[in-house]
């Protein structure tokens, strides 16, 4: 394993052979200290960063029906819940109190929601809280309020640019192949799907997002 790791460290892209080699190790303290060495040639700098952030759940109401969540409800499961304006300002005070500067905004593949109510969810964020960043909506989140608003992936990124998503997170992918996808996430979008979310995303970048 030592030779996979020093072609690691010295910037050498790892073949698939590699990197099996690397998940059938057991070494994780060789593992580390190659990850710290790599991160020290890219970033020689003598400090890291960091940002202050909170996860906010809009809705636990889902549709997607992965085998994996404890946290999702059916749409008319009384535990179900959608928050209010309100609940989601003291949510976003609370981060700025102690010190946050951006909120992680996700929630499950609501049946009734579209574009509309997104753009309207985003803008109000950003008029209350302009310095607040909202790094927002999985690819699957995106692509199923393209699917219930009857409109592309790159209108809903735009439009949701425009009202002021700062950045997209990737969650949805846990495995992305499409045979176990079915299997564990029946009903979320697929491989290529979340695949076309992050490249129109990264197409788009910083053209149409308010300054």
């Amino acid at each position: 394993m030592h030779d996979i790791l020093q072609k690691a460290i010295a910037g050498r892209r790892l073949t698939p052979e590699d990197g099996l080699r690397l998940l059938q190790s057991h070494d994780l303290a060789a593992l580390g200290e190659a990850a710290d060495a790599v991160c020290r040639r890219l970033h020689p700098e003598p400090y890291r960063t960091y940002n202050i952030d909170r996860n906010i759940n809009y809705t636990n109401i889902c549709v997607s029906g992965c085998r994996f969540c404890a946290f999702s409800c059916k749409p008319d499961a009384k535990e179900g819940y959608l928050l209010t304006r309100e609940e989601l300002y003291r949510k976003i005070r609370e981060t700025i109190a102690l010190g946050g500067d951006q909120i992680l905004l996700q929630g499950g593949l609501h049946p009734d929601l579209k574009i509309e109510w997104y753009e309207s969810l985003v803008g109000d964020i950003k008029r209350n809280f302009p310095r607040i960043n909202v790094h927002g909506f999985s690819p699957p989140e995106i692509d199923h309020i393209a699917k219930v608003s009857a409109v592309t992936i790159e209108e809903v990124l735009r439009r949701l640019q425009a009202a002021g998503l700062g950045s997209l997170p990737g969650g949805g992918a846990e495995i992305l192949v499409d045979r176990v996808r079915r299997e564990v996430s029946p009903c979320k979008t697929s491989t290529g799907r979340w695949l076309e979310v992050c490249r129109t995303w990264h197409r788009l970048g910083d053209a149409v997002r308010p300054r």
